[in-house]
């Protein structure tokens, strides 16, 4: 078995591999990375990554260059501890996913999944985040290098 580590490191590689053409699905202990294409439109492909079958990032890429993401549809997965917060395994992933996409700078730079002070978890960076969680599944990031747009 594969510790978290290896598997998110696994994730981060299947979705750089997907962004440069690769279009096979790929699965290692309990994370899988697809491409999503759509048979009945002319939309760009998605990069979806899925925790025990449930889905916690699609990337969407832009539909000039399917090798740039120009956004993020983040959830939670379904998987929470007894406060509603995404597991600890959850938050590894998309923390790795998102560091991954801040550093090819689709993203700015410091966007985590984090538990704040008062045990809340949320996503975002320094004073801009919002909650995510089992009553916030779900959160929406804008493509942008320097500014963090999310809702």
């Amino acid at each position: 078995m594969r510790s978290n580590r290896q598997l998110t490191q696994f994730a981060v590689d299947r979705v750089k591999g997907l962004l440069m053409g690769a279009t096979d699905q790929s699965a290692a202990g309990n994370t899988t990375v697809e491409r999503d294409d759509c048979d009945c439109c002319e939309r760009p492909s998605h990069i979806v990554v899925r925790l025990f079958g449930e889905e916690i990032i699609r990337f969407y890429t832009s539909p000039l260059n399917n090798r740039i993401i120009v956004g993020a549809l983040v959830s939670a997965g379904n998987f929470y501890d007894s406060k509603g917060r995404p597991s600890r395994t959850t938050r590894e992933r998309l923390n790795g996913l998102l560091d991954f996409a801040c550093r090819q700078n689709f993203f700015p730079e410091g966007i985590r999944v984090f538990i704040r002070e008062d045990g809340d978890c949320c996503i975002g960076r320094g004073d801009t985040f919002r909650a995510l969680n089992s009553s916030n599944p779900r959160c929406i990031l804008v493509g942008h290098p320097t500014d963090l747009i999310m809702s």
